[in-house]
């Protein structure tokens, strides 16, 4: 696009420099046909054939006139279709740099939310390290309880007296030992 668009200025430019080569160009061709019709006025009288002749290069001039103002007006056209091409080519690099900067905006947002996801992650990763290290030290714990509750049973099934009583307390106790590692198991 900005290739066209260099293409399209440097054409823009050679058809100035055409357009005031051909304007000096009239210019000179006018002045030449003043001349000629002044040497045509004060030789009236001596040459009659001269004016003959002179007429003959002021319609060559004018003819030359006609073809360089038709060129001229061709390359007024050509000059106002190139800077409405130019207009639009500017519109739109407009656009596409509004779009891009559209898009450095939404990529930035994502790396935004990437990274927030990241830190986010890091977290329950923590978490779910410290939920397993607490889950491990419950678990020990429940080994421990129980392993107490077991030596107590022991011993009181050693003991054997009060039976009736003793049973309740071992029942008791078990009940408890259960329930603590049901808690510590859910």
């Amino acid at each position: 696009m900005l290739e066209e668009l260099q293409r399209l200025q440097t054409h823009l430019g050679m058809l100035k420099e055409r357009l005031q080569m051909f304007q000096e160009e009239n210019s000179r061709i006018e002045q030449q046909l003043l001349d000629s019709q002044r040497q045509a006025e004060s030789r009236i009288s001596q040459q009659a054939s001269q004016l003959e002749a002179n007429q003959n290069r002021i319609q060559e001039l004018e003819a030359q006139l006609a073809t360089s103002q038709e060129q001229q007006q061709h390359m007024q056209q050509d000059s106002s279709t190139l800077a409405e091409r130019y207009t639009r080519l500017e519109k739109s690099c407009t656009i596409l740099k509004e779009k891009f900067e559209e898009l450095l905006l939404e990529r930035n947002n994502l790396r935004s939310d990437k990274d927030q996801l990241t830190q986010q992650k890091q977290l329950l990763n923590q978490e779910i390290t410290h939920l397993k290290q607490e889950k491990e030290r419950l678990l020990a714990k429940n080994e421990h309880a129980k392993a107490k509750v077991e030596s107590i049973i022991q011993r009181l099934a050693i003991l054997g007296t009060e039976q009736d009583q003793n049973s309740q307390e071992i029942q008791a106790i078990e009940n408890t030992a259960n329930e603590m590692n049901g808690e510590v198991q859910s």
